[in-house]
């Protein structure tokens, strides 16, 4: 049984690894990764079933054999439905901004997204209706601040969150990004705009996946945080 568990496992792990070391595209990365969890789970539902079968049987050594794959398996089986969970939560987008009117546009990411990557136009009102309903605290940040010292703490709060910086110009007030996920290593590009707004200055920001349909919330808490940073240098 945990042998088993540990080829279920290094399946998993084959995801993304081989997403980060560029032997994958998204899609089988993903597939393996839900192939190899699914595989846990089931691997630990067996030694369930077997266990209490050893130990109706009177055998010795059940628990020993198959409660650390059980284990294992409930492990995974929880796994799945906390990623089942937060992607139930968050809508089926991928494309969020604070401006779904006039999102800001990308001009760096146009060049650096490759083949098979998420097409650089905004979806549109589709999916700006439905990023209002999941999204409505996601608003532009308006600031007493010149547009040239809302630039500057922009590219700051940018480069202390760790983002990797891939274009900006002072002069129309334009930064572009790009920030990579946790355990894929999935790159979403970000762009920011700051325009004067009566005496301060209104900055927009838009962060877009380049793979996937859904994003789990990843784009709307990023977002988020740039905001929350923002507002306490």
């Amino acid at each position: 049984m945990l042998l088993g568990q540990v080829l279920w496992l290094v399946l998993a792990l084959a995801g993304p690894l081989g997403f980060r070391a560029s032997l994958l595209g998204w899609r089988p990365a993903l597939m393996l990764v839900a192939v190899g969890l699914g595989g846990l789970v089931l691997t630990g539902f067996i030694s369930l079933v077997a266990l209490f079968w050893l130990l109706r049987s009177g055998r010795p050594g059940g628990p020993a054999i198959c409660l650390p794959a059980a284990g294992i398996g409930l492990v995974a089986l929880i796994g799945l439905l906390l990623v089942g969970l937060r992607g139930a939560q968050a809508p089926p987008i991928h494309d969020i901004t604070t401006d779904p009117g006039n999102p800001p546009l990308f001009a760096a990411a146009a060049q650096l997204r490759g083949e098979g990557d998420n097409l650089i136009a905004y979806p549109g009102e589709a999916v700006a209706g439905v990023q209002r309903k999941a999204y409505p605290d996601l608003v532009p940040i308006e600031v007493a601040l010149a547009p040239a010292e809302a630039f500057a703490r922009c590219l700051g709060v940018a480069e202390r969150l760790g983002w990797t910086i891939v274009g900006q110009n002072r002069d129309q007030g334009m930064i572009e990004a790009i920030d990579r996920t946790l355990v894929f290593g999935f790159t979403d590009d970000i762009a920011i705009r700051i325009v004067a707004s009566g005496d301060g200055s209104r900055i927009d920001l838009r962060s877009a996946s380049r793979a996937g349909v859904g994003d789990f919330g990843t784009n709307a808490k990023r977002i988020c945080s740039f905001a929350a940073a923002f507002r306490n240098p």
